[in-house]
């Protein structure tokens, strides 16, 4: 009795940030899967971690009981290495400024106040908030996403009080609030 033909076609490559997902598209189905990440035929890129990593399946024909067994690997990319520099406290009346500090450059940044990779205090008010800078690597097509905190400082309450009129000769005083 001749051993079930198999077919397991090619995997495309995935990162290491992708969601799980189930193996199924080795045939004829019905089979298992089985290797580094994977669990119950779903293949999890963080549990096999970034590298190459070969998937068996094995298939049991129910009429013949025949077993075959037949391999395919995964390519788990890794995500790019990501910086972002300290954002320093502005005020909320500072003008608008480019952002800076993401690595590798070439990202682009986004968050509350964020336009066109500017951060405007004035749009985002005062208070604490999160600027994001994501890069997507042109090889591996793989994109991560890292952040920073900005503080946006009101304008201090200032007060001064009423002065009693004064003429033109008078003496030199000191102002006192």
């Amino acid at each position: 009795i001749p051993l079930p033909y198999l077919n397991f076609p090619v995997m495309a490559d995935v990162c290491l940030n992708d969601v799980p997902f189930t193996l199924n598209t080795a045939t004829p189905s019905g089979g298992s899967y089985s290797g580094s990440g994977v669990s119950n035929n779903i293949f999890n890129p963080v549990t096999a971690g970034a590298s190459t990593h070969t998937i068996t399946y094995q298939y049991t024909d129910q009429q013949t009981t025949c077993s075959n067994s037949t391999t395919q690997t995964i390519t788990v990319n890794a995500l790019p290495v990501m910086g972002f520099s300290a954002l320093a406290d502005v005020c909320v009346d500072d003008v608008a400024f480019a952002l800076s500090g993401g690595t590798p450059t070439g990202g682009s940044y986004f968050g509350t106040g964020v336009s066109s990779g500017n951060f405007d205090p004035a749009t985002a008010g005062v208070g604490t908030h999160t600027i994001y800078y994501t890069y997507t690597d042109p090889s591996t097509g793989c994109a991560d996403t890292v952040n920073q905190s900005i503080v946006v400082h009101a304008l201090p309450v200032v007060s001064l009080g009423t002065f009693a009129d004064v003429c033109v000769n008078d003496a030199a005083f000191s102002l006192s609030g």
